[in-house]
């Protein structure tokens, strides 16, 4: 059903978005609030392809302390996974890195 030049029938569920419910998309936009900035997070993000031009991966978010490192799949992932103890350690000798780095992997769809 057309008026004025627009649709207005219901969008199947399966091509509304990422969030199937209103509560999915309040806790995701309550999420993004809550995110923790950290200037070496910050820093980080901006020069991740220069320092790792060879990783298939990139830094995601930083929450209680940890970085989280975005991976596009489970083979690539498995991949990263041994270079992680180098990434931390390079990571330790950037200036205003936090004395403990803990890195974890996370699939997500990178862009």
């Amino acid at each position: 059903m057309f008026e004025n030049g627009v649709n207005w029938q219901p969008i199947d569920p399966d091509k509304r978005g990422r969030h199937k419910t209103t509560t999915s998309a309040f806790d995701a936009a309550l999420k993004d609030l809550l995110t923790e900035h950290n200037p070496f997070f910050d820093s980080l993000a901006d020069n991740w392809k220069r320092l790792f031009p060879d990783v298939p991966a990139r830094p995601g978010r930083y929450e209680d302390g940890k970085i989280f490192i975005y991976v596009s799949n489970a083979p690539t992932a498995f991949l990263v996974r041994p270079k992680l103890r180098k990434i931390a350690a390079r990571l330790a000798t950037l200036p205003g890195a936090p004395k403990r780095i803990d890195l974890r992997l996370e699939q997500h769809v990178l862009t």
